[in-house]
């Protein structure tokens, strides 16, 4: 594997740190995604191998820390990826702009999906608490894939042909 692709250990170790600092940022921000923004440099990257290891973390973690029963993660990034190569075909996705609209159409649907297994499991979560849920997962996505994709292009420079 390392002659195929010679930077699979930097590759690793800074998914590995991004998976630290979304725990980290997880912990602070309590019902937000963080693993989301990393989840969309993924998909941008088009490596499919790669996506579903992460998308296999992303979710046995969620699943494993969240309050809600079996399945709002997997509809979750379910809703991602429909929404990602829908937005193919009208953007550019690697974008700043895409991005921001990726997070206004998350977000909306992390309202929903918060109230829809509230409601299943007889949790009710008031609007007040889902608005707010939203506007954060909404700022939030931008605010981590930026200086991420910042980082990983800085780390794999090489890989990139930078």
């Amino acid at each position: 594997m390392a002659a195929a692709y010679p930077f699979a250990w930097r590759n690793f170790f800074w998914w590995l740190a991004y998976g630290f600092v979304a725990l980290l940022v997880q912990s602070r921000l309590p019902g937000i995604d963080a693993f989301l923004p990393g989840l969309i440099i993924a998909c941008q990257e088009e490596r499919p191998q790669q996506l579903f290891w992460l998308l296999l973390a992303a979710i046995l973690i969620q699943e494993g820390t969240g309050g809600f029963a079996f399945g709002g993660t997997l509809l979750w990034y379910g809703f991602l990826l429909l929404l990602f190569r829908l937005g193919e075909f009208f953007f550019a996705t690697a974008g700043f702009f895409f991005v921001m609209l990726l997070a206004l159409g998350m977000s909306v649907l992390h309202a929903c999906l918060l109230f829809t297994f509230g409601a299943l499991q007889n949790m009710p979560v008031p609007l007040s608490r889902l608005a707010e849920t939203a506007l954060i997962q909404a700022a939030l996505i931008p605010l981590l894939w930026g200086p991420a994709l910042l980082t990983r292009n800085k780390v794999l420079r090489h890989e990139h042909g930078i």
